[in-house]
């Protein structure tokens, strides 16, 4: 399946074909929108957008076109957990750089 192929696929399966919808969940132009379906402009652009609004989506099957198109609830899950330890190790490292400014460092 092609770039286009694809991002057309996610449209009519996660906004039920409703270009508007899909566009404004992922803050991508609707004209944009239009000319990716096309293939007449490169859609691999949006794909981190999509995979913002759209976290059921697989990484690994938009870029690439392999593997299936959405996570199951297990493999979600173990994104969600991921993400959430990652932010908290983000936060740690925040206070201990506010920390360290306070004491000049």
């Amino acid at each position: 399946m092609k770039e286009n192929e694809r991002i057309d696929y996610l449209v009519n399966v996660l906004a039920g074909g409703n270009a508007r919808r899909f566009a404004d969940a992922t803050g991508i132009r609707p004209d944009c929108l239009s000319r990716a379906r096309k293939g007449t402009y490169r859609p691999a652009s949006y794909f981190e957008r999509i995979l913002s609004a759209y976290p059921d989506v697989s990484r690994e099957w938009l870029y690439s076109g392999e593997g299936v198109p959405l996570l199951s609830e297990k493999e979600k899950g173990e994104v969600l957990a991921k993400l959430d330890a990652l932010e908290k190790e983000v936060k740690r490292l925040a206070r201990m750089v506010d920390k360290l400014t306070k004491i000049g460092l």
